[in-house]
């Protein structure tokens, strides 16, 4: 029993003020690490972007407008950015999270911004490939996943190349493609709503690119080099085949 005259100590403070009993949860305990890192000025430059042009064509109120603004000016970290953009279509690379070993999903991003792409841009990520790409009197592929550089080269002499960007990963939201097609074929398949841009010279050959120019708010390929005697064709996937359906009808 403890003396009169003094308090009863208690087993947690004999343990160096250790109690038993958990300690409370910080409500940043359920946010993923990568959004806890503060936002840059660039970030709220390019979430108030999207918002402008949401009010612009308007999916949102005049009031809806300033708090949205509010609240992204207010914003010090990722986790209190990417709700600004709840309810609103998102364009590809609008929000890169520094150290995140993978993409953050946006919000209710636009369907037809990024549906059936299947690509991201993460600058940083490691690379599982070169940077070149070539087929002399042979022929080269990159399909599937794959992650693609900054700047490479794709080269085809007396052979042909195919390089589809369908499901890549891509480090820069500027990717700059080299292409050298002598006598040879090279090929390039780019998901809808990605930007190409040609800057290849043909020389006695044919560059066919049929894709629009894509925006600084998409991800883009910047197509440089040269086509002798060759040829360069850039082309959306072709869509599914719709199968047919037999009608049974009785006699």
């Amino acid at each position: 029993m403890p003396r009169h005259g003094h308090p009863q100590v208690s087993a947690a403070s004999t343990l160096g003020g250790v109690s038993d009993s958990p300690a409370p949860r910080s409500p940043d305990d359920d946010v993923p690490a990568p959004l806890r890192l503060r936002a840059s000025d660039a970030d709220r430059d390019r979430v108030a972007k999207v918002i402008n042009n949401a009010f612009a064509e308007g999916r949102l109120t005049p009031v809806e407008h300033e708090e949205r603004l509010a609240e992204v000016y207010a914003a010090t970290t990722y986790a209190e950015l990417v709700p600004t953009l709840r309810d609103l279509p998102v364009p590809p690379g609008t929000l890169t999270v520094p150290n995140s070993s993978s993409p953050v999903a946006l919000p209710n991003v636009d369907a037809e911004s990024t549906a059936g792409t299947g690509v991201s841009v993460r600058p940083g990520q490691p690379l599982d490939t070169g940077t070149t790409a070539a087929a002399v009197f042979g022929e080269f592929a990159r399909t599937g996943p794959w992650t693609v550089p900054d700047q490479m080269s794709a080269v085809a002499v007396f052979g042909s190349g195919e390089l589809d960007f369908t499901q890549t990963t891509l480090t820069s939201n500027e990717t700059v493609i080299n292409v050298v097609a002598i006598f040879g074929e090279v090929k390039l398949t780019v998901p809808p709503g990605m930007g190409v841009r040609n800057e290849v010279v043909a020389v006695m050959g044919e560059a066919d690119v049929r894709v629009e120019a894509g925006s600084a708010e998409v991800p883009t390929l910047v197509l440089k080099g040269a086509v002798i005697f060759g040829s360069l064709q850039v082309r959306h996937p072709k869509p599914p085949k719709k199968s047919k359906r037999r009608q049974i009808t009785d006699r």
